[in-house]
C-alpha cells in the first residue's frame, strides 16, 4: 500500500468539482421532471413532497450525513491540525 499526498487546495477543488456534477446532474434530473409534469395535481404535489422530505431525513440520519461547506472545511482544517491527514 502506497501514500498519496494531495495538496489541500488540489483537495477542495476536487471536492467541489465531485459536488458540482452531483448537483448539475440532480437539478437536471429535477428540470427535466417539472418540464414534463402535466396538469396540477395536488395530491401527487404532497406525495412527492413527503417523499422528497423522507429523503432528506434519510440522508441526515446516514452515517455521512448532510455538512455545510463551512462545516466541512472546519472538519478538515481540525484533522490536518492534529496530523490526522497524510502528508
Amino acid at each position: 500500500m502506497s501514500t498519496v499526498t494531495v495538496d489541500l487546495n488540489d483537495l477542495e477543488t476536487l471536492i467541489r468539482r465531485v459536488v458540482r456534477e452531483a448537483a448539475h446532474e440532480e437539478l437536471a434530473s429535477i428540470l427535466d421532471y417539472l418540464e414534463n409534469e402535466g396538469p396540477d395535481d395536488p395530491a401527487r404535489d404532497a406525495e412527492l413532497l413527503a417523499d422528497a422530505l423522507a429523503m432528506s431525513q434519510r440522508y441526515r440520519q446516514s452515517k455521512e450525513g448532510w455538512k455545510s461547506w463551512e462545516d466541512f472545511k472546519k472538519e478538515l482544517e481540525a484533522a490536518e491540525a492534529a496530523g490526522e491527514l497524510p502528508r
